[in-house]
């Protein structure tokens, strides 16, 4: 018996003005699993009610201030305490008392004096239809609050047979006219091309994972996207899942508007800097014959402005081009010493007139970053190149470290000897724009986004970068990027 009642359980208000009653009925329940709390009278019982939230009532109808129906009656008419069961213990017999105790809203009858087992069987009986009666209101409510959501939702069973679909759901894939409830998720996405593909959702154990969904022969095309997530039961398998998502094509059609758009700025800009550049590194070899020494110097001049214009159109467009898109692609495995060390060979032919004294401190034993490759490239070369372009000293000394911290995250460090930053103005270089030349006198190379776009990046993966610095002494920038061993984490809804 003990078992059985331990699968529905609760909490159980005994309500009886004779305590032996009262004791006899708490220690059978008591025993065969239940809680039970006590009241003596008709008010104590409605306050312990408000008090105790109990499961289901065992109410005795003779009692002194408040008899048993006056009890029920009110009980009914409170909507916090409409459908909590109620048993009526009593040693009336008449049919006319069980018809008023029945209007006033009782559930059963128990009669004194009453059996063991009768007693157990029915509070399991209503506990029981409590439970399925609370689920059932509790789905009507999800269901009736599901249908005005602007968010497409689904939910399906183990093995991903729809369950619940709302409104909004059927209309962004394009099924109103169906029925959908029984259908397989696979069905319901198949004109779609998902990613990651539904192979790769069903296999993978992780909890939460931002799913795309696209269709593009459709005019215009169809993309929708938001977050797939494993409800598993008590050994670990998949008991329902669910899939809310919305439509972001407006978003889509936008970003490819802006990268043609910046695509063709780019062609503009870098052509006549193309050819201008190639003229004067021509002068500067001396194919059109040897320049006079004042000459050449001011040709060289030129020319390296006219790769820093390269390189400063370069960081702008790469900045602007950034879509929600690529700052959500799932992560590649990246060695981090093959990575900066590339990166530190490019910082450095970009400031070739500035030797540096590279350090560069990556364990053999660090992980493999999980990021975008090119994303954490860019990363990297703005903080390197942040350090050199801000040099104040005629021997530049950048040290690169590598460490593993919590939850086997990697820390990357990047420390300079520069004239460092102070405190009040440590928030503020990672604004866009942001330059700590005093008076824009112009002297400092770029125009302010090599931080903001590195913090941007940074922010993308669900890691941080910040700054210490001592003025005068030099600064130390540092981000932290996922490992291939970090545990996976919920992220965002990246497309809010």
């Amino acid at each position: 018996m003990t078992e059985n009642t331990h699968e529905v359980g609760g909490t159980i208000l005994v309500v009886d003005d004779y305590p032996a009653n009262v004791k006899l009925i708490r220690r059978n329940l008591e025993a065969s699993g239940y809680e039970t709390v006590a009241a003596y009278d008709g008010e104590e019982a409605l306050e312990k009610v408000a008090a105790e939230k109990p499961d289901l009532i065992l109410l005795d109808i003779l009692m002194p201030k408040l008899d048993g129906f006056e009890v029920c009656r009110r009980l009914r008419a409170d909507e916090a305490t409409a459908v909590v069961p109620i048993i009526m213990v009593t040693a009336l017999r008449e049919t006319e008392d069980r018809i008023r105790g029945l209007e006033a809203g009782a559930d059963d009858f128990l009669s004194k004096p009453f059996d063991r087992g009768e007693l157990l069987a029915r509070v399991k009986s209503l506990l029981q239809i409590k439970y399925y009666r609370s689920m059932l209101a509790q789905r009507e409510k999800f269901h009736a609050v599901i249908q005005d959501l602007s968010h497409g939702i689904i939910i399906t069973d183990g093995q991903w047979c729809v369950e619940t679909i709302s409104r909004r759901a059927a209309d962004l894939l394009g099924r109103t006219d169906e029925d959908l409830v029984g259908r397989g998720l696979d069905e319901l996405f198949e004109p779609f091309n998902v990613e990651p593909s539904l192979d790769a959702l069903r296999r993978s154990m992780v909890r939460s994972v931002t799913v795309e969904l696209t269709r593009e022969e459709t005019r215009p095309p169809t993309y929708l996207a938001g977050r797939y997530t494993r409800i598993e039961g008590s050994r670990g398998e998949l008991h329902n899942a669910a899939v809310v998502f919305r439509d972001i094509s407006e978003m889509r059609r936008k970003e490819k508007l802006k990268r043609d758009f910046l695509s063709f700025i780019s062609h503009k800009l870098k052509t006549p800097l193309t050819i201008v550049g190639g003229y004067l590194a021509m002068i500067a070899q001396g194919d059109y014959g040897e320049a006079p020494p004042p000459m050449a110097d001011k040709v060289r001049i030129c020319l390296a402005k006219v790769r820093e214009l390269s390189d400063l159109i370069e960081k702008v467009l790469s900045y602007a081009g950034l879509t929600a898109r690529e700052l959500e692609r799932a992560g590649q495995l990246v060695p981090l010493r093959e990575l900066v060390e590339r990166t530190c060979r490019r910082v450095e032919q970009r400031h070739a007139d500035r030797p540096v004294n590279w350090v560069i401190d990556l364990p053999d034993g660090l992980p493999r970053a999980r990021a975008p490759e090119e994303l954490l490239s860019i990363v990297v070369d703005n903080l390197l190149d942040n350090a050199l372009k801000f040099a104040d000293r005629p021997e530049i000394r950048v040290e690169v470290v590598g460490r593993e911290i919590d939850d086997r995250r990697i820390e990357v460090s990047i420390s300079d000897n520069g004239p460092g930053v102070r405190l009040r103005e440590r928030e503020q270089i990672f604004k866009d724009f942001a330059q700590l030349d005093d008076d824009f006198t112009g002297n400092v190379a770029g125009i302010g986004l090599g931080l903001s776009t590195a913090r941007r990046l940074v922010n993308s993966w669900g890691g941080q970068v910040k700054c210490d610095s001592v003025p005068g002494r030099g600064s130390r920038f540092f981000f932290t990027v996922p490992s291939e061993f970090t545990p996976p984490h919920d992220a965002p809804d990246a497309h809010r």
